[in-house]
């Protein structure tokens, strides 16, 4: 398996068709003709989509977005907890579109992903990790990276309602340092470049009213001229 950060639009548009897969596959969303799933705050250059392959395919990824003035996906349900820890200087780093196509995700694959998105936190100096996750995945992410649940279970509308809970981990934290999970972060060989990873056009932004009228605006609001998209064939795009 071979890791690395997004570094053009087709490989971030590969990676968001693995989530829509998934996503699909679990009834969290319905179908659209793009095959693709996001939210319009990951549109944005304080973006890092990782990606996994193998044989040449994008077969898992996630993506993190650092916190600004536009907000993260997660204040939708947990605005108020959020403000709570701005308020307090954290410097709020977004984790989502978890997603693998696989029958059989591993463990290891999904340590590797998390590894590579808590080296854009160190990278971008953003060390206070956020992640909405399933209630039946708390103790993985308590477990594994230290996360620890910030307010009540709710309702995730934006996936057809399925059950979602915050959690929260600073990876300064002295307790959390001593996983294992989090070591791989500063002593793993892998290598991620983030200077090289794709950034949207800062005026393209679309806001979250907008993009949930249409995937069609949101492919023709990033689509710029004179960057082709190598290698996705089912996308079609109007200048």
């Amino acid at each position: 398996m071979k890791y690395k950060v997004a570094s053009t639009l087709s490989e971030v548009l590969d990676a968001w068709c693995v989530v829509y897969k998934q996503y699909l596959a679990a009834s969290l969303i319905g179908p659209n003709e793009f095959s693709i799933f996001t939210f319009p705050e990951y549109l944005s250059n304080s973006t890092a989509v990782i990606v996994g392959s193998k044989m040449g395919h994008t077969v898992c990824t996630v993506s993190a977005v650092l916190d600004s003035k536009k907000g993260l996906p997660l204040d939708s349900y947990y605005r108020q907890e959020l403000n709570q820890m701005r308020k307090q200087n954290k410097k709020l780093i977004e984790i989502g579109l978890l997603a693998d196509v696989r029958e059989s995700n591993s463990f290891s694959n999904i340590v590797d992903l998390m590894t590579g998105i808590a080296r854009f936190g160190v990278y971008s100096d953003h060390h206070d990790y956020v992640i909405g996750v399933h209630p039946r995945r708390i103790n993985f992410f308590r477990q594994t990276f230290g996360f620890e649940t910030v307010g009540d279970v709710k309702d995730y509308s934006k996936l057809r309602t399925a059950p979602v809970i915050l959690m929260h981990a600073c990876g300064k934290d002295l307790e959390i340092a001593r996983l294992e999970a989090n070591t791989e972060i500063y002593s793993g060989p892998k290598d991620f470049n983030f200077e090289n990873r794709y950034n949207f056009n800062p005026h393209n932004f679309i806001s979250v009213s907008e993009f949930s009228n249409s995937v069609e605006n949101f492919l023709r609001r990033i689509w710029t001229s004179g960057s082709p998209v190598h290698g996705t064939s089912s996308f079609k795009f109007s200048k």
